[in-house]
């Protein structure tokens, strides 16, 4: 499949976007580096502007695929009524758990913001999974990947994809990272409260420098342990993909085909 780019795309100017990285400049194990415009990840696009939606187009996006779950979606327009995206970008809604799940709750709810969440979250819901990577597979163009934060369930996808597409361990790491410095700022909304055993309103919370970096620390090492044990392409083979959609992944970060239509005029600045 041959995905559009425009290389004078800038990242980090969509106007109002939170915690959004390029995956493009990667390094791969077997050499080179993945390619900038395809993929992005953010935290809740409903801060980005009409100006921002603007550059996001100019970029080349084409998909949204959003990791919430319909109580957070709903409650983050709620918040910002007038928060509406572009008609002609395709939004995908693909949760990655089930909030009301006890299972869920009992193992993942103290780790919510940790990837030692991460191992058993994929093994509770390879359907859910699934069904975004199917997603991904699936956009005609370059895509967002977003949960709230930017953070955690998007460092999570994020991650399974650079490992699938063969970008080195540490590297990947040190996306997580910069995704995870991002967020400073502990911000408000729901979170689980293990003590009360109930999703609650959290106010937020500001991490000193020395907070954070123990907080990175930890969990930048519990990421590299993870991807050490993870085998992506059999994860997704369980969770029902293809052969065909398991290459068009691999080959998302790393396709080198010419640049046509919509992408090639913006290029040329025509």
């Amino acid at each position: 499949m041959s995905i559009p780019v425009n290389p004078r795309s800038n990242p980090g100017a969509w106007d109002g976007a939170v915690n959004l990285h390029d995956l493009g400049g990667l390094p791969l194990e077997d050499g080179g580096t993945t390619a900038p415009g395809r993929v992005w990840r953010s935290g809740a696009p409903e801060p980005i502007t009409p100006t921002g939606w603007a550059e996001a187009l100019e970029a080349g996006l084409t998909t949204v695929v959003d990791l919430r779950n319909p109580a957070e979606i709903k409650q983050a327009r709620d918040r910002m009524p007038g928060s509406a995206r572009p008609s002609g970008l395709v939004t995908r809604s693909t949760p990655t758990e089930d909030p009301g799940d006890p299972h869920f709750l009992e193992t993942c709810g103290p780790w919510l913001d940790h990837p030692r969440s991460y191992a058993p979250n994929i093994a509770m819901y390879p359907h859910l999974v699934g069904g975004v990577f199917r997603a991904l597979a699936d956009a005609t163009g370059p895509a967002l990947v977003h949960c709230a934060a930017g953070r955690d369930r998007t460092g999570m996808i994020t991650a399974m994809l650079l490992s699938l597409t063969g970008v080195e361990h540490e590297a990947i790491a040190e996306d997580y990272v910069q995704a995870f410095r991002g967020t400073t700022h502990r911000g408000g909304g729901v979170t689980y409260d293990e003590e009360q055993g109930a999703w609650v309103q959290h106010p937020g919370k500001t991490w000193t420098a020395q907070q954070l970096d123990v907080r990175v620390r930890e969990r930048r090492a519990a990421l590299l342990g993870w991807l050490a044990e993870l085998d992506p392409v059999a994860y997704l083979r369980y969770a029902g993909l293809d052969e065909a959609q398991i290459a068009a992944l691999r080959d998302r970060l790393r396709a080198t085909e010419p640049l046509s239509g919509a992408a090639a005029r913006a290029a040329r600045g025509s």
